[in-house]
């Protein structure tokens, strides 16, 4: 902030403007540092499949949390972080501002992003209806 990087909308309260332009930060270095450990070919330390077992909730749950997984993995990363920024409740133009988008392009994204989420939950899907 003190940079001078950090230009705030006059449209949004300050407090709103700041979430926001630390979302965009946070989803960046997330981003950077998964680029980074995949040229290093690390493992991440927990796999995403075994965060269900954690908490050692009944064996349903744990099948319908490892399918969702699954799913959300499937997608591009572009895809996947939109759809998780949606998933906190930002919304669009919250999302266009943290991650330097326009608005009409983020919510192509996230309709997109919606769109295989659902048909890879109901192709892939191994539990009942």
């Amino acid at each position: 902030m003190r940079a001078g990087r950090f230009r705030p909308s006059p449209a949004l309260p300050p407090a709103d403007a700041l979430r926001i332009w630390l979302a965009g930060i946070a989803s960046r270095q997330a981003s950077h540092d998964r680029d980074k450990a995949h040229r290093r070919h690390e493992a991440p330390a927990l796999a995403p499949d075994r965060l269900a077992a954690l908490d050692a909730p009944s064996p349903e749950d744990r099948l319908v949390a490892r399918g969702l997984l699954r799913a959300f993995h499937r997608l591009r990363p572009a895809l996947r972080e939109i759809l998780s920024l949606a998933a906190t409740g930002l919304s669009t133009h919250e999302i266009a501002a943290s991650l330097a988008l326009p608005r009409p392009t983020v919510a192509t994204r996230l309709r997109l992003a919606r769109r295989l989420f659902a048909r890879s939950l109901t192709r892939f899907r191994r539990w009942p209806r």
